[in-house]
């Protein structure tokens, strides 16, 4: 089991947007969709892109380079199946964002 590190502030991640954050020299990307946050591994997998640069449409992140697409509540890629994102559990503590890496 991992450790909760505070990677940001709550009001550092833009409604529908995400916020690139690292813990231990692992890039994570924080999202945060409908007053809820969400950690996912930070870099794509088809062809590395930086998902903490991307967005949220529809209650998935976005890569922004090209625009593959994840289940934010499980990390699943929609665009194509088999491929996926970890996800870190999420939570706020007085006004931060912790992640467990």
């Amino acid at each position: 089991m991992g450790r909760f590190v505070d990677v940001c502030g709550s009001d550092e991640v833009p409604e529908g947007g995400a916020r690139a954050v690292e813990v231990d020299g692992l890039r994570i990307a924080v999202f945060l969709d409908g007053g809820r946050y969400h950690a996912l591994l930070g870099r794509c997998p088809h062809a590395n892109g930086a998902m903490g640069h991307g967005w949220v449409e529809d209650g998935e992140a976005v890569c922004p380079l090209h625009r593959w697409r994840f289940k934010l509540s499980t990390g699943r890629c929609t665009t194509m199946p088999g491929e996926s994102l970890h996800r870190f559990r999420c939570e706020v503590r007085d006004g931060r964002v912790w992640v467990e890496a």
